[in-house]
């Protein structure tokens, strides 16, 4: 008969744990996707109206050309991604965490493969939503009007957008992830500033006194590289990332 000195708890890796916490908070929230579905189609009324144009005319001839961008799925997609990373972080939603055998490390690992998950699925679809875009603008096409290049779509421009969008959107993510773990872990107040510097500086040109200080995106959407522009984007994220996870161990081991 085996007495219970002799029983041994199998030991539990790192990767085990983070799997099993990864795979459980996809499941649990899986209605955020259906979030973002619903904000895609919502998305894609908005861009049925044009963005601009030029007309130009004589005696005998009107030309009007207008001109339609993909870009708002990309805005609608980004603001739901900066939402959803803070609220990974948030204390309600680290409540929902006692239910799962976990430490501070395995949370935030976890939490980095959800907020991938939903930057590559939210980057892909937002690029692929150009298409139904396109089909939509033929369909409603008036008898003098025509769509310029119809349809088609170069496989490899949306295989690019793909990994530019999905590159963005974790970048965001990231971002928005580090600062709630500032405004949780150290103080709201900072991480209040952090905020009105990230919209500052990041989308905006700040001018002091003589200096003009330009913006933070700049950095990226600057670069011509690609490989420049990806080892950008990876270093940040990487450094973000890290940057919280260390920030709230720290924090844990002074409470």
């Amino acid at each position: 008969m085996m007495s219970l000195n002799e029983v041994r708890l199998a030991p539990v890796s790192l990767k085990q744990i983070t799997a099993k916490q990864y795979l459980y908070k996809l499941k649990g929230h899986s209605g955020l996707i259906l979030t973002l579905v619903f904000i895609q189609l919502l998305s894609l009324l908005f861009s049925l109206g044009s963005r601009g144009g030029m007309s130009s005319s004589n005696e005998f001839l009107q030309v009007v050309v207008n001109t339609y961008s993909g870009d708002v799925f990309l805005v609608f997609s980004f603001i739901w991604m900066v939402v959803v990373s803070s609220f990974l972080i948030s204390q309600p939603y680290q409540s929902i965490e006692f239910s799962v055998v976990n430490n501070r490390v395995t949370s935030h690992l976890s939490n980095i493969l959800l907020i991938l998950t939903y930057a590559v699925f939210a980057g892909i679809t937002a690029t692929l939503m150009t298409i139904p875009q396109r089909f939509l603008l033929l369909m409603t096409l008036k008898e003098s009007e025509f769509l310029f290049g119809g349809l088609q779509i170069v496989p490899g421009d949306l295989l690019l957008g793909s990994l530019v969008a999905c590159l963005y959107l974790l970048l965001l993510g990231a971002g928005a992830y580090f600062i709630q773990t500032v405004s949780q872990s150290l103080s709201k107040k900072l991480g209040i500033i952090l905020w009105i510097t990230l919209f500052a500086f990041g989308f905006g040109y700040i001018r002091i006194l003589a200096f003009q200080m330009g913006n933070l995106l700049s950095f990226y959407t600057g670069e011509s590289s690609l490989g420049l522009f990806v080892g950008k984007v990876i270093g940040s994220i990487v450094l973000l990332f890290g940057l919280s996870i260390l920030i709230s161990r720290q924090t844990e081991v002074k409470r």
